[in-house]
Parts: structure tokens; sequence; C-alpha cells
């Protein structure tokens, strides 16, 4: 089914690479995921028993990104919601690197390319890999003698034979284990100060350089003071570089949420960098595509349903923020954006049935909206549509705020109309816009116009919408209709009720 290439990694030998790895790692990286044996594994890693069965947790604390590029074995992966799936070939992979560790069981025709991908990759960290035992003992090409100089001075090599010969994928290779651990200079603090010697000390003087705990600090203290003042103001310059780029972007993460606050991730980092990088590489990732979107007009097309959904897999996506995923990524709204527009006129027309039941012609049923919905039959939302606590009434005057579900429905009406209408829905008088007018004038039932519908409201909260165009009535029902074969083709054909 798979490349020759193709070896899932058995538990045993998953339990041999993470007992290498410090058990202060969080952040991982899979680059060659296969079917997610070893992610997985390293997640099992990542749990602690005591948690199991208390209030549903099972969670690891272990955070993992894939990368594979067999469409399959892609499939595979997305299934996994614990696994973050961030590209498909990792030897041109350009993400941001935050991992704490890389663990990876890569090709073995190929393996010494992808470790040293993943050596100039990871910022500061350990790198656990699975080879073929010939790439090690038989360095003929320059590639292999730089992998084995990084070795000689950063690692070390374990023989694990022929740990293939009984897995899932069977094989007689020699396999060996590299580990490799890799500081980044900037990284590395001089703490204690010598340049400069001590001053002899008069113990007789009885001065409080005599202390010995003092006279061991104070030669060092001045040293920690100008320290600090130096980095903390490189800092600030960076900080101010990096806000001026975010700005630049359209974006920032001040009180957006508050573990992408900066306040929350410099503090963060004053305890572990590798965290910090994390949490701000993954805050901007998505600040940048919530931006896009938000910029973009095909917006228009989604109802609030499905605004919301497509925000929430901005929170959790890991797909790099590159010119390439951005392009491709609208190319491939913009080419469904009839499906996408379809399924939100779909979604309104649910709605409006949830609010009245009498709001549609047929019996609709409840639940996923097939139930009770009968082959061949013809359905509409009707020419009057009732909303009954579409409004409040309450000390003598009115307000539209009540039932928030409503309103929403309201501007998703609309925002529908205008696509239906080719209008621009910013140029419309929406349902919540002429109620709005309507009750800062008039404490009494009465009746108001927005551009699509006449609107009639009472005291007891009850709002009517009756169309002003059947062309766009009948387009609405229509297009709720399309695509769903189990819904009458002839809806615009009945009379409305």
């Amino acid at each position: 089914m798979f490349s020759q290439d193709f070896r899932p990694t058995s538990g045993r030998v998953a339990a041999k690479m993470l007992s290498k790895i410090s058990k202060d790692a969080v952040h991982f990286l899979d680059p060659s995921a296969g079917k997610g044996d070893l992610a997985k594994a390293i997640l099992g890693f990542g749990r602690n028993a005591r948690d199991f069965g208390h209030y549903g947790s099972n969670r690891s604390r272990h955070r993992v990104d894939v990368i594979e590029s067999d469409p399959d074995l892609i499939h595979i992966l997305r299934a996994n919601e614990d696994l973050n799936f961030v590209g498909m070939d990792w030897l041109t992979y350009s993400g941001v690197s935050y991992y704490d560790a890389i663990v990876m069981n890569p090709p073995f025709s190929n393996g010494a390319a992808h470790l040293i991908h993943a050596w100039e990759f990871l910022h500061a960290g350990e790198i656990v890999c699975l080879l073929n035992q010939e790439t090690i003992d038989n360095p003929y090409t320059d590639e292999r003698q730089r992998l084995a100089k990084i070795i000689a001075q950063h690692g070390s090599v374990e023989a694990l034979g022929q740990c293939f010969r009984d897995s899932e994928r069977p094989t007689d290779v020699h396999v060996a284990l590299v580990y490799i651990k890799k500081t980044a200079d900037d990284d590395r603090i001089d703490l204690w100060h010598t340049a400069g010697a001590e001053k002899p000390i008069n113990d007789d003087i009885g001065s409080p350089e005599a202390l010995p705990a003092l006279r061991d600090r104070l030669g060092n203290m001045e040293h920690y003071y100008s320290q600090a003042l130096t980095e903390m103001f490189k800092a600030f310059g960076h900080i101010r570089k990096a806000s001026l780029f975010m700005d630049a972007l359209g974006t920032g993460l001040r009180g957006h949420r508050e573990h992408e606050d900066m306040g929350v991730i410099l503090k963060m980092a004053q305890g572990n960098v590798t965290s910090a990088r994390a949490e701000f590489a993954k805050a901007l990732r998505r600040a940048a595509w919530t931006h896009v979107f938000e910029q973009c007009e095909f917006t228009k097309w989604l109802d609030s349903k499905q605004s919301e959904e497509l925000m929430r897999d901005v929170e959790r996506t890991t797909i790099a923020f590159t010119a390439e995923n951005i392009k491709g990524t609208l190319e491939n709204i913009f080419l469904q954006r009839q499906k996408l527009f379809e399924q939100s006129v779909w979604n309104v027309f649910q709605a409006l049935t949830r609010h009245f039941k009498g709001n549609a012609t047929g019996d609709i049923g409840t639940g996923d909206g097939r139930s009770g919905w009968k082959t061949n039959d013809s359905f509409k939302v009707n020419t009057r549509l009732v909303f009954p606590y579409g409004c409040r009434y309450s000390y003598g005057s009115f307000d539209i705020y009540s039932n928030r579900e409503a309103g929403a429905v309201y501007m998703d009406l609309d925002r529908i109309l205008a696509v239906l209408d080719r209008s621009k829905f910013e140029e419309t008088l929406t349902v919540c816009q002429a109620l709005q007018h309507r009750f800062q004038s008039c404490r009494v039932p009465g009746t108001c116009h927005s551009t699509y519908f006449e609107i009639r409201y009472f005291k007891k909260g009850t709002v009517h919408l009756k169309w002003k165009r059947l062309d766009l009535w009948e387009a609405f029902n229509v297009a709720a209709a399309a695509g769903r074969k189990w819904i009458g083709e002839n809806t615009q054909d009945e009379t409305a009720a």
C-alpha cells in the first residue's frame, strides 16, 4: 500500500528512543510521521497515569507536530485530533522551530539528509533518530562525513541491530539509534565575571566586606546589574522591532486572549525560552491567518455558524504562514465559494425553522434537518417569517438584544440576500438596523421596513418578517435545496403558505 521506506516504529523501539529525551521536553516534532505510531508513543509518554479517570482527563502534556508526504498517511494523521499536521515535505520545510525535541524514523534510503536537516532546523534541543547502520559505518559521502562530525561533537550512537525484523513492515536492515543535543549560542550565559581581581581584604578592620558571604558575592553583583540592564535593553529594542513588523502585518497580540498576551509570554520566557517561543509562534500564526480572512470579502458567503467554525479552525491551525499557503488556501475557498454559500443558506433555513415551525412548509422534523423530510416533497420557508422572541418589550421600551440567536439569524439572512441580490451588504438596511432605528423613536408596537422585509413587532416580543421580493424568496429556497437530493427539486414551484 505504501512505499518501501514506510517502516512503522514499534512500541519497544519508540520507548527506547524516548528514554533518551529530557523529562522537561514538551514540544515535539516527528518529521517522518507515517501513520503516527511514533507520534502517538510520544503522546503516551506525556500522559500522567494518575490523571486517568479523573474528570475524564487523559490528555498528554506533550504537544506533537507531524510532517508526512504520503496522502493516504496524511489522511490517517489528520484523523487524530491530538496530532498537529504542519507540512508535507520535511527536506523543504521552513516553519518556525520552537521544539524541545525532534524524534524521527526517516526513510533508511535517505536518512542522513533528513537528520542533517533536523540539526540545521532545530534552534536548541534534542534529536533522536533511527538510521540504517550502514549510514554510520560507511561515511563515504560528504554528507555522511558531515553527519559523523556532528554526532562526534554533539551526540552518540547506539546499535539496535535488526530491530525491525519482527515489526509491522519487517526488514533485516541493521539499525542505529542516534542521539544529538544542540545548544544555541544565544542561550549560553556567562554568569560569573572574573575580569577584575578582588581587592585585598583587611580582616582586622571589621568592615562589611570582611564578611565571607558578601566577599564572595559583591565582586559579581555589579556585573549582574549591568548585564541585566544590557540584555533587557536589547530585549526592549527587539520587542519594539517585532511590534512594528506585527503592525505592518496587520495584527498584534496585545490582550487578544490571555494566553496570547505579550505579558504572559514574556513572563513565560523568564522560565522557559523554548515554551515562550512556541507560544509566541503559535499565537502570531493564528493572528496572522485571522487577519488574512478578515480582510477577504469571501466572508460574505459565510453565515455566523460557518464563520465560527472557520475561526475555530484558525485557532487550531498549524499550517505555516507562507505566501504559498496563503495563496493556495484562498484559492481553495474561492473555488468552493458556491458550496460554502449554499451551506450558509441551508444553515439559515434550519435556523428559521428552529425559531418557529410554521416558518416552513412541509414536515421538517428536528435535529439535523433530515428527520421528517420526504423524498420528492417540496420544502421552503414561507413568505412570512415569525420570530416568537425576536425582540423584547420592557419598562415601556423595545430592544432586540434579548435573543442573540434571533439577531444572528437576522444578520445572516440579510447577508445572504445581499449576495443573491448582487448588492453590497454594507449598503443594506438590515432588519437589526431597521428595528433599532424604530425603537429609538417609538415605544409602541408597530411596523418598519428594511431593504428586504416589511417588519411588524408586538409587545409580547414577536417579530414578523414579510418578504418584499418574491424573486429573492424563491432564490433563497432554491439555494437552500441545492445539492440535497433528498429535498424535492421543485422547491420553488410550490405556492407560499
